[in-house]
């Protein structure tokens, strides 16, 4: 859980780099850990990676940074004004077993920051959320639409029928018996009259 906590920490300096004292950020660094580390502790199972990824998520949605973060600023001395200006608007970051990961506008794909799995550790945020260029951040960002893969398709089934189905017509006089290797087909000279009401 440190690792993962620490990895999202730091990316999110990233984003307070241009207008922050390296000790304001070490002090917001250590405020965030701390409040992460309090607020996941009974909320980190291994076992079950994504299960309560939406409570451990640290989001900014329309101008409204996550409480978390807020808090941490408090307590660090940074000020909110800062701290609104420089996160990203509609950045949504999951905190997760194994995986930190992030995504800015709802239709942005998500990038992986930390991947315990595969032992990656990357630190870039995307070029156009680069912190060094806070012109970016503050201003409207374009939207793309994400691709979503449908879910993998059911195993192939073959469905076997163990006994004949009777199925009556008004058309038909005895029942007529459809088996899985006999399909009925249709009359080819019959007529159907259509009565007019």
């Amino acid at each position: 859980m440190l690792l993962e906590i620490s990895c999202a920490s730091d990316f999110l300096c990233r984003f307070l780099m241009p207008s922050c004292t390296p000790q304001a950020l070490d002090d917001f660094k250590r405020e965030t850990v701390a409040l992460m580390q309090e607020k996941y502790t009974n909320h980190w199972d291994p076992q079950r990676p994504h299960y309560g990824n939406g409570y451990r998520a640290i989001t900014s949605f329309g101008g409204n940074v996550d409480p978390l973060l807020c808090k941490a600023a408090e307590k660090s001395s940074l000020p909110m004004a800062t701290l609104q200006g420089l996160i990203p608007r509609d950045l949504v970051l999951w905190v997760e077993p194994f995986t930190v990961s992030f995504r800015v506008g709802d239709h942005g794909s998500i990038n992986t920051i930390y991947d315990g799995t595969r032992g990656k550790v990357s630190m870039k945020p995307a070029a156009e959320y680069s912190p060094f260029q806070p012109k970016v951040l503050g201003g409207p960002r374009p939207s793309y639409a994400a691709r979503i893969s449908p879910p993998p398709s059911p195993p192939n089934q073959t469905v076997r029928i163990s006994h004949a189905i009777p199925i009556t017509s008004p058309q038909t006089k005895a029942p007529v018996m459809i088996t899985p290797s006999a399909t009925p087909s249709p009359p080819s000279s019959s007529k159907i009259s259509v009565a007019a009401h």
